[in-house]
């Protein structure tokens, strides 16, 4: 059951502008046998009045309490202390005060009422409940207490009377908006629905186009199943507003659930049509698609709503951004591109855009624009290490070496405790310097890597094929291949490594089973594997056999500075 908090409304305590407006002040005769100055004791009263007025609780209370040692029955000095009480938060010493001023005078509204508002502040809800039920057998039309004897029902918890009290109320001011969304909280809180509903219905009643009962009639539908009601509450809400986004959308959720796709969709076109409709409402409807997958039917019902989505908000980035994605889950970079380029143009401070845009950029081997972006960028956010990465790569691809080493050695400063993409950095260094044939420093950052990642198989293969080619450390080479080959043991181009670190090694039986490995997962289709292989049939002494592997690399495409030389000189060559 959904609990609704009830809001228990507390009238403010009277004004003492308000009292002073009502003849509550007259002083009572005195005691028989009492030998005070009656015209003494009336000044001093209303020298405490006086003080009262001027804000002196303090020096009014003490006269007053000064009057009661003169005359111990007078009720109005009683009320008088006890509204200063009531102001100072002394809510106990107030009680004890306006029920000895009630004792006197049992029928005076104006003492009654002070007594209820110090009995909700002791929480004697019980009494007071007494209290006003004697208020209003004195006025039985006052609203103000008809309200507050419901409010000390509901604060004794007895919720059933509170409702009553509010329907009395309801034949002196009429339906009220207040007190049905009270009386609608306090039947949720009992658990009872059905009584909410006939509330809503009553306030419908009054005004039948009245969106906002309607609207809170379509949630208690939905709290309660009725699915029927809802559905018609809904066209009665799109009959009144036929652009209310919020019923569109709600409506669609339920064809949704109920398998209705084309339904779903044709009211979903409508909401997002809507300018009433916030933006990010519209966004979580179209993010629930991914839900979907590749359908094509769902991918081109995404598409349709997001063409309406960029048409009724053209100026926010949200639209273009939610485009671009989608086009590049569906693989069309073009497109995608063009919505991200959109979106920072609107909007540039949102960085995961610039990201994506060098992602697809780099994809397309648009090297310049991922340069430019990355350039861009930078200016916005400095300290974002993945900008000098993607842009060193970019300058690795136009071989900008010494450039795209020194993005990667500034940008890894700015790496807080991440070390997959320190790993990442250190491997890129690796490339560059060894592009340089600097091959110190590459396997200096080589080995940084594998401290913080040992069984990245991108650097052991990487590291260990370039120790290959130079015929150093062939030991370590093939220990990390070991490594690398039990991580990933069926990708071809780190099977053919480890072969060549067998071939460098002179162990050409090894090296020709892993060859055949590597050609059975896919070799057969690379020149460079299919030519070591050639290379190393030929150690083995199977001239033929290499010249023929030789000549298929060819045809492969392969660009082996060498290969035309082996197969016409029918020799190996380095």
């Amino acid at each position: 059951m959904m609990k609704t908090r009830i809001v228990i409304f507390l009238l403010s305590a009277i004004s003492f502008t308000a009292l002073a407006q009502h003849p509550l002040y007259s002083v009572k005769k005195a005691q028989e046998n009492a030998d005070f100055d009656i015209v003494n004791y009336k000044n001093l009263f209303f020298e405490g009045l006086r003080l009262k007025t001027l804000g002196d609780f303090e020096g009014a209370s003490s006269i007053f309490l000064n009057c009661l040692t003169i005359n111990g029955k007078d009720a109005a000095v009683m009320y008088e202390i006890a509204f200063i009480k009531m102001q100072e938060n002394d809510f106990d010493q107030a009680l004890f005060f306006i029920e000895s001023a009630c004792q006197i005078e049992k029928d005076n509204k104006w003492y009654l009422k002070l007594l209820s508002s110090a009995q909700i502040e002791n929480r004697k809800y019980e009494k007071a409940i007494r209290t006003f039920l004697k208020l209003l057998e004195i006025e039985p039309n006052n609203k103000d207490w008809h309200f507050e004897l419901a409010t000390a029902y509901l604060l004794n918890g007895q919720y059933k009377k509170a409702i009553e009290s509010y329907n009395n109320l309801e034949k002196y001011i009429g339906v009220n908006e207040m007190l049905i969304q009270q009386k609608k909280n306090i039947h949720l809180e009992m658990g009872n629905e059905k009584g909410a509903i006939e509330e809503i219905q009553k306030w419908l009643k009054k005004d039948s186009t009245n969106l906002q009962a309607l609207n809170e009639l379509s949630q208690l539908y939905t709290l309660t199943g009725n699915e029927k009601g809802e559905i018609q509450t809904l066209e009665k809400i799109l009959e009144i507003d036929s652009t209310n986004g919020t019923a569109l959308l709600i409506l669609s959720d339920i064809y949704r659930n109920n398998k209705q796709f084309d339904e779903a969709f044709q009211v979903t076109k409508k909401a997002f049509s809507s300018k009433n409709l916030s933006l990010d409402s519209k966004m979580r409807i179209l993010l629930s698609y991914y839900d979907y997958g590749t359908d094509s039917v769902f991918v081109n019902q995404a598409f349709e709503l997001i063409e309406i989505l960029i048409e009724v908000h053209s100026d926010d980035p949200k639209p273009y951004t939610i485009a671009g994605d989608y086009y590049y889950r569906s693989q069309l970079n073009k497109e995608s591109a063009w919505h991200f380029e959109k979106a920072i143009s609107i909007d540039p401070s949102r960085f995961p855009i610039w990201q994506q845009l060098m992602i697809i950029y780099f994809d397309f081997e648009n090297y310049e624009r991922v340069i430019s972006l990355a350039d861009s960028s930078m200016e916005l956010f400095p300290s974002q290490p993945t900008i000098y990465y993607f842009s060193g790569l970019a300058n690795v691809q136009l071989d900008n070496y010494a450039k795209a080493i020194e993005l990667f050695e500034t940008g890894s400063l700015f790496i807080i405790d991440n070390e997959p993409l320190r790993v990442q950095f250190y491997s890129a260094l690796g490339d560059a310097y060894h592009a340089q044939e600097n091959h110190k420093e590459s396997d200096k950052a080589y080995e940084k890597a594998l401290e913080l990642d040992p069984e990245n198989t991108y650097v052991l293969n990487n590291y260990s094929y370039y120790l290959s080619l130079r015929s150093e450390k062939l030991d370590r080479a093939l220990e990390m291949m070991t490594v690398c080959n039990k991580l990933e043991p069926n990708i071809a181009s780190y099977l053919d490594t480890r072969a060549w670190i067998y071939f460098k090694m002179e162990d050409y039986e090894n090296a020709k089973i892993w060859l055949q490995k590597a050609i059975e997962n896919g070799g057969d289709e690379s020149s460079t594997i299919v030519e070591h292989y050639g290379d190393v049939l030929f150690k083995l002494g199977k001239q033929s056999k290499a010249i023929e592997q030789w000549k298929l690399a060819k045809e492969l495409g392969s660009d082996s500075k060498t290969l035309v030389q082996k197969i016409e000189d029918q020799r190996y060559y380095e």
